[in-house]
């Protein structure tokens, strides 16, 4: 009868584990569309880059593309991030919780203010907060600050307003 019980218990629990439900994924993955991007997540994010990879959940797209040839960087925007912004109303949204020995704010030659995680060499995080919205930077190749200088003039430029005069 001891046997019969613990047979019966182990195929209970096993039934039990068996049967436990994931999380589902969030994202949407669009390949190089950026238009499904903008339909997933809410909001557009022009960011033209070749070689491009998009996926988005609602309130967040993320564009994937090779910045040379040794590293990959990710870019992310939030219209409505979760999390507490730090005091430059930057809110990390990068999905990078790696601890870095550099964690630290610079500041662009144009006032603006990002909030960088890496070493001393290179930065593997970069956020900032905009108007149109909060920026995640991750690259585990690593980024200079030249590099991140260049990253804010490209999105600002796919960010700026669009004239409806084409003359």
């Amino acid at each position: 009868m001891n046997k019969i019980g613990f047979v019966l218990v182990s195929a209970v629990m096993t039934a039990s584990f068996s049967e436990s439900v994931a999380m589902p994924n969030p994202w949407t993955d669009c390949g190089e569309d950026l238009t499904c991007g903008a339909k997933t997540a809410g909001f557009s994010f022009p960011l033209r880059v070749k070689n491009r990879t998009v996926r988005a959940m609602k309130d967040m797209m993320e564009i994937r593309f090779p910045l040379d040839e040794k590293r990959t960087v990710i870019v992310r925007k939030s219209v409505l991030p979760d999390g507490k912004a730090d005091e430059n109303g930057i809110i990390d949204i990068s999905g990078d919780y790696n601890n870095y020995p550099v964690n630290r704010t610079v500041t662009i030659d144009n006032g603006v203010k990002f909030a960088v995680r890496g070493d001393e060499n290179s930065y593997k995080v970069a956020s900032f907060a905009a108007e149109t919205g909060y920026y995640g930077i991750l690259c585990d190749e690593g980024l200079t600050l030249d590099d991140i200088r260049r990253f804010y003039d490209l999105l600002s430029e796919a960010e700026a307003p669009k004239s409806a005069d084409n003359d």
